[in-house]
């Protein structure tokens, strides 16, 4: 993939999540098919939800590295948090992703994610428990996300004609 590819991609996610965000009910089929340039960036569903799934990991990631550093969180709840956190920001792609759930595609990247929201709540890597340790770390962040009062649609404007004419040429 080139680097035009990749920023033509990267641009393209990035409104689908918009557009999610403002949409909840919205369907992954149906972000490809409205999304300018959505079915030549991601040829596949699966293509694309490789690249919801990277988007989510490195936002998780991020809150998951920010209360680590705080250490204002006990390492148990720090998971749990940063999953509600992330899950809060990015409401659009967890809609998806979790709508995919039991895609075959996607099941090593949630057996990695569940790894790694329990090792950060201090399961040893060797343990046999691991991912349903990890699993139950995500169903209790999914039941405390549920109780948080909606978050307000914020509506994100979209390119401008400079910065899509730049995507073109960068095409």
């Amino acid at each position: 993939m080139t680097w035009d590819a990749y920023h033509r991609r990267k641009n393209v996610l990035r409104e689908m999540l918009a557009v999610a965000d403002r949409r909840p009910d919205v369907t992954l089929a149906e972000l490809l098919d409205t999304v300018t340039d959505a079915r030549e960036a991601f040829p596949t569903e699966t293509d694309a939800l490789f690249d919801l799934q990277m988007a989510w990991f490195q936002r998780l990631g991020g809150q998951m590295d920010r209360l680590l550093a705080d250490e204002t969180e006990s390492p148990e709840l720090v998971p749990v948090t940063a999953w509600v956190s992330a899950a809060a920001q990015m409401p659009g792609a967890r809609a998806l992703l979790d709508a995919h759930r039991d895609a075959p595609a996607l099941r090593k990247a949630v057996a990695k994610e569940q790894a790694y929201l329990a090792m950060s709540a201090g399961v040893p890597s060797s343990s046999p428990e691991l991912t349903s340790h990890g699993r139950r770390i995500q169903e209790s962040a999914r039941d405390e996300l549920a109780a948080l009062p909606p978050a307000p649609v914020v509506e994100v404007p979209r390119p401008g004609i400079i910065a899509r004419l730049r995507s073109a040429i960068a095409a």
